[in-house]
């Protein structure tokens, strides 16, 4: 979704490149572009390189939806995309053009890239390329847990240690920061791609009822529980589910509560729990002392799941709060990179 221009063309750019979705942030416009990471492959012509992709994200997902046949929506920048590599700056070239077209970027912005930490080398030098080949006159790179941070606005600068959970589409991640640096990170199973997938798994073995990814997605959203902790207060406590019967080939709807879905979900968010107890213990013994009064703060879209600052605080025994823009510190972070490098464009406007 692009943002209409309400100021001055943004003259810097902070891009975040997440597995999910795309973000294109600026100091002066604010959002500008918000667009699901997935483009329209056209199974004809699967053999013809990056050819076979010519459209990206909500119109690639409006495309699919009205003709499916013979197309396949591929997620480009996911950790397992090296065969689709081309896609990558074909995507983000494809953004930046919009963004142009609708006169929300200046000539040769200066753009910072957000990278996550498992991009091979290829990927990023490609990704550099594509925003070189679409104006840009200088490209800045950021680790994404950095950027984060920043936009979350935790005092990474300083010397005791800041706490985060970034709950994204791939995985979850923590970390621990000091001095601008990410001195601990911990890789947590319970992004929301394996919840969704776990939803599926549950629905069909549970109920003998097959329901699509997005329907599963849909369910997490509005019924997902990461405890069964205070459920009944609850405003919606189940939801209507639509799906194909297994034994009977044809389809259906029925009711799923959210205690089923929390029970499906239960044994993932038990071993989130786990991992992120132990990730902890293994910082305070490192740390000794230094976690006395430090919040964690929780990111990303699985930060919007139901009570899941419940279940990290159970996990810690130390103190949570969700961001206030959980899906957009990345690009915001980015954003206050680019302040840091080269000044503050507002500063410079008012002087």
């Amino acid at each position: 979704m692009l943002k209409r221009r309400t100021t001055t063309l943004a003259s810097r750019i902070s891009i975040d490149t997440g597995g999910y979705h795309t973000r294109l942030f600026s100091e002066t416009e604010g959002l500008i572009l918000d667009e699901p990471s997935i483009g329209l492959l056209d199974m004809d012509h699967q053999h013809a390189g990056s050819r076979a992709v010519s459209r990206f994200g909500l119109v690639a997902a409006d495309l699919f939806e009205s003709a499916p046949s013979g197309k396949r929506l591929i997620n480009p920048l996911q950790s397992d995309c090296n065969n689709n590599v081309g896609h990558c700056p074909k995507m983000l070239g494809y953004f930046l053009k919009q963004a142009n077209q609708e006169g929300l970027i200046g000539k040769s912005p200066i753009v910072l890239l957000a990278l996550p930490s498992d991009i091979t080398e290829l990927q990023t030098d490609q990704l550099k390329h594509a925003c070189f080949t679409s104006g840009a006159s200088r490209v800045h790179l950021v680790d994404n847990g950095i950027a984060i941070a920043l936009g979350a606005g935790l005092p990474i600068h300083q010397p005791k240690l800041s706490l985060l959970i970034d709950f994204g589409a791939r995985g979850a991640r923590l970390y621990a920061y000091a001095n601008d640096e990410i001195i601990a990170s911990t890789s947590i199973p319970c992004g929301g791609d394996l919840l969704t997938a776990t939803l599926t798994t549950g629905i069909r073995e549970h109920f003998g009822i097959q329901v699509s990814d997005k329907t599963a997605q849909d369910t997490k959203h509005r019924i997902g529980s990461a405890t069964a902790e205070t459920q009944k207060h609850q405003l919606r406590n189940s939801c209507q589910v639509h799906g194909l019967a297994i034994s009977e080939h044809f389809d259906m709807t029925f009711s799923l509560s959210m205690d089923e879905a929390h029970e499906i979900l239960k044994p993932a968010m038990n071993e989130a729990t786990r991992i992120i107890s132990a990730a902890i213990q293994g910082i305070s013994a490192r740390f000794p002392g230094q976690l006395n009064d430090t919040c964690i703060t929780l990111t990303g879209g699985g930060a919007q799941l139901a009570h899941i600052d419940q279940l990290v605080r159970k996990a810690t025994n130390l103190p949570v709060e969700i961001a206030k823009r959980p899906l957009s510190t990345a690009a915001r972070g980015g954003a206050l990179m680019l302040e840091r490098i080269h000044g503050s464009l507002k500063s410079t406007e008012t002087a």
